[in-house]
C-alpha cells in the first residue's frame, strides 16, 4: 500500500516526509485513509478545489482560515486531500483543532496520524516558527452544530486563533467551503445531553444518532466547492495590545471576505439552477 502511494503522491510525500515537527503525524496511516478520503472527494461530493497555486511553492509558513459546515470536520479532510493531491502544489498540512474533548485514546491517535494537532498558542506558533502549512476553522463547535436553516451563515470566528500567525507575520489566505452544510444537514443540537456527555455538542442529523455507526455519518451527495482566495496584507503589531487588535479586526475581516466569497457562490449556483 505504501510503495503504491508514494508513486502516486511523489510531491506530497516529499515535502511530507521533509517535515521536522510532527505532533503524531504518520505517513503510512494518511496512505491507508487515502483511499477513503479520495473516494469522497472525487466521486461522493465531487469537490472542485480552486487556489493551491496562490499558497509559498518553495514551502514556507501559511494559515488557511476556513468554515466548518457539518458535524464532522470534513472540510479539514477535504482541504487535507485536495493539497495531498494538487499538481499545482502538494503540501501537507497541520489541522489544529481542540482535540482536548476526546477521550478514546485510539480516535485521538487516529486523528493525529493524519494531521491533526491539538491547538494551543504553543503549537501553532511552533509549527510556524518550523515553516509548516496550518489550517484553522475558528467558529469551533458553532459551526459545526449551526441548524439547516442557519447553513452557510458564520458564527463568530476566534480571534484569539489568529494571534500566532499575526505575532510571526505569516500570510494569511480565507478558505470557503460551498456544500459542506448541506451534505450533513444539522437539525438541532442537544446542548443538555453534550454537556451531561462532556462533549462540546451533540449534533442531531438525519443519521446520527438514530442509525449505527458509522452508518451514522452517512452523508448527502452534495457537490463541493472549495475557494482559497488570495492572502490580504496586513501590519504586525509591536507590542501585545497591538497584536490583540491586529488579530481581532482581521479575524472579523476573514470572516466577512469568507462569508461574502459563499454568498457569492450561492448566487452562481442559483442562476446555474435557473
Amino acid at each position: 500500500m505504501m510503495t503504491t502511494f508514494a508513486a502516486n503522491y511523489r510531491s506530497y510525500v516529499r515535502n511530507a516526509s521533509s517535515s521536522e515537527t510532527h505532533f503524531g503525524f504518520d505517513l503510512s496511516s494518511v496512505a491507508k485513509a487515502e483511499p477513503y478520503l479520495a473516494a469522497l472527494y472525487k466521486h461522493w461530493w465531487k469537490v472542485c478545489f480552486q487556489g493551491a497555486e496562490r499558497l509559498p511553492k518553495e514551502g514556507g509558513p501559511a494559515l488557511i482560515v476556513g468554515n466548518s459546515g457539518g458535524a464532522v470536520p470534513w472540510p479539514a479532510l477535504m482541504l487535507m486531500y485536495a493539497l495531498m493531491s494538487s499538481k499545482a502544489n502538494a503540501r501537507r498540512i497541520n489541522l489544529l483543532m481542540n482535540l482536548s474533548w476526546i477521550e478514546d485514546q485510539r480516535l485521538y491517535s487516529a486523528l493525529t496520524d493524519i494531521g491533526f494537532v491539538p491547538w494551543s498558542f504553543d503549537n501553532a506558533k511552533s509549527l510556524f516558527e518550523a515553516g509548516e502549512l496550518v489550517a484553522i476553522f475558528p467558529e469551533g463547535a458553532a459551526g459545526h452544530t449551526k441548524p439547516f436553516s442557519e447553513r452557510y451563515r458564520l458564527r463568530e470566528f476566534d480571534w484569539t486563533q489568529f494571534m500566532p500567525a499575526i505575532e510571526l507575520n505569516v500570510p494569511i489566505y480565507s478558505l470557503a467551503t460551498l456544500g459542506s452544510d448541506e451534505s450533513i444537514p444539522i437539525l438541532s443540537n442537544l446542548e443538555e445531553l453534550a454537556k451531561l456527555l462532556g462533549l462540546p455538542a451533540y449534533p442531531v442529523t438525519p443519521f446520527f444518532p438514530w442509525l449505527p455507526f458509522p452508518s451514522n455519518l452517512i452523508s448527502l451527495p452534495v457537490p463541493w466547492t472549495m475557494h482559497l482566495l488570495k492572502p490580504i496584507p496586513y501590519q504586525a503589531g509591536t507590542n501585545r495590545d497591538s497584536l490583540e487588535d491586529i488579530a481581532c479586526s482581521y479575524a472579523r475581516f476573514i470572516e466577512g471576505e469568507i462569508q461574502a466569497e459563499l454568498n457569492r457562490l450561492l448566487r452562481g449556483r442559483t442562476k446555474i439552477r435557473k
